[in-house]
């Protein structure tokens, strides 16, 4: 069997993917590949918004607010807040990741935004990966009962090994 190069590791701080970064860790020391941690932010389609500037008044005082413009589909601060606390999330996630892996020196890591399992898929094909680890289960909760698993979907349309751990 030949050794790997390039290893890609898809982890959202769930515990199947903590299992599959201690199994990624192993696989990278044993194999002396590159390894990319990869955070893929899937970006809500009702939560878009459009650059601009908006006046208000409120009780005889004048506001204005300099940015983006809440379209028709959002306006509250917690769906202002939505694009923040995701970016906050990945970062989050990816410095666990790095705390975790502090002791391997050939670590790249990567905020993906999109459907998951088409940017692991596409990730994988633009940086010549090997072998995508990934966890059986993520933090999908309820949308994997209408979308399916992320990692069936890479198992099976992915051009190279994929190993799913438990």
């Amino acid at each position: 069997m030949e050794g790997f190069n390039h290893i890609l590791l898809a982890f959202d701080g769930s515990k199947y993917s903590v299992r599959a970064l201690q199994t990624a860790e192993q696989l990278t020391k044993w194999s002396g590949a590159r390894l990319t941690v990869v955070f893929v932010h899937e970006p809500s389609l009702d939560h878009t918004v459009t650059p601009g500037v908006i006046t208000g008044r409120d009780a005889g005082l004048y506001h204005t607010h300099v940015g983006a413009i809440p379209t028709p589909n959002e306006g509250t601060p917690s769906e202002l807040n939505h694009t923040y606390l995701q970016d906050n999330t990945a970062d989050k996630v990816l410095n666990n990741a790095s705390v975790r892996l502090s002791k391997l020196t050939n670590v790249d890591y990567e905020t993906l935004s999109g459907k998951p399992a088409a940017e692991i898929i596409a990730f994988a094909e633009e940086k010549d990966v090997d072998l995508i680890i990934m966890g059986n289960r993520g933090l999908s909760g309820i949308k994997k009962l209408v979308t399916g698993s992320v990692s069936k979907k890479v198992v099976e349309e992915a051009s190279c090994s994929v190993m799913v751990i438990k």
